[in-house]
């Protein structure tokens, strides 16, 4: 799947919209609190939006909020759940990379999905992934977006990804 920093390769006007506000609350380490997200400010992402936290040692991801929309499309809710007992041992797209890659730069990463769907289509997805504190310098959590377009897709029209059962790859 293909990941870029550039925003300019972005053509999902949800993404440019994160990354305009992470960009204007950068605070004097580089990364915007998380306690500067106001979810009035960005009331058109909401069902779009992602916010997950890292744990630092060993490093895991685990999902705190979901928004409604990702949860359309997906068919289930993953918020609370850890992305390391989600994903296969070789997954499509590489997200813990993807976490991982943003909090060690203490960037933003962005980029496209491609998804199958049962008709033997696909469509694709733009996502931003931006990483914020908690306050000081560590990376603590991330805010994210997923923009689906004008794609009307629910999960019975996708070709079915199901999650680890809790206690899969990584757990334990």
């Amino acid at each position: 799947m293909p990941v870029w920093t550039a925003i300019d390769h972005n053509r999902s006007a949800m993404v440019r919209a994160l990354h305009a506000w992470w960009l204007e609350h950068r605070g004097p380490h580089g990364l915007p609190e998380r306690k500067d997200l106001d979810p009035a400010a960005l009331r058109s992402l909401l069902p779009n939006l992602f916010i997950a936290e890292a744990e630092h040692a060993p490093f895991r991801i685990r999902y705190r909020l979901v928004g409604t929309k990702a949860v359309q499309i997906t068919g289930f809710d993953i918020t609370g759940r850890y992305l390391d007992e989600l994903l296969s041992a070789q997954p499509e797209v590489p997200w813990l990379d993807y976490y991982r890659l943003v909090y060690d730069s203490r960037a933003p990463l962005l980029g496209a999905v491609v998804v199958s769907a049962m008709s033997g289509g696909t469509f694709t997805y733009e996502f931003g992934l931006f990483p914020l504190t908690l306050g000081g310098s560590r990376v603590d959590q991330f805010v994210a977006v997923e923009d689906y377009f004008d794609v009307q897709f629910t999960s019975a029209q996708l070709v079915p990804w199901q999650p680890q059962r809790k206690g899969g790859a990584g757990s334990g």
